[in-house]
């Protein structure tokens, strides 16, 4: 990358990044975890998900919490993965290379 000039990069990143974010919403939709707006006041109720809502600043106490929406977080909306061919492992991100 360095043969190339920043402009000639961010082009081609752009496409990329446009690819991506359409198999993204192909396969996972992803949806927000809360629905309320960033920056509003929102009330974390007892039975919330620590795994989907993460608390920060002075956590204190029990729950209900209130506080201010700084992220909505994300969430897969639906898992839409192709079928694979019958011998392809799913399981391998990328092979190992052996050179013969």
């Amino acid at each position: 990358l360095d043969h190339y000039e920043d402009s000639q990069i961010g082009s081609a990143v752009r496409a990329i990044h446009a690819g991506c974010l359409g198999v993204v919403q192909e396969y996972l939709d992803p949806q927000p975890v809360l629905d309320q707006t960033e920056g509003e006041n929102v009330v974390i109720e007892d039975d919330f998900d620590p795994g989907a809502v993460k608390l920060t600043g002075k956590v204190v106490g029990d729950p209900p919490f209130e506080g201010i929406l700084r992220h909505q977080g994300w969430q897969v909306g639906k898992i839409k993965l192709p079928t694979l061919s019958g011998r392809h492992n799913a399981q391998i991100i990328m092979p190992a290379e052996v050179e013969l």
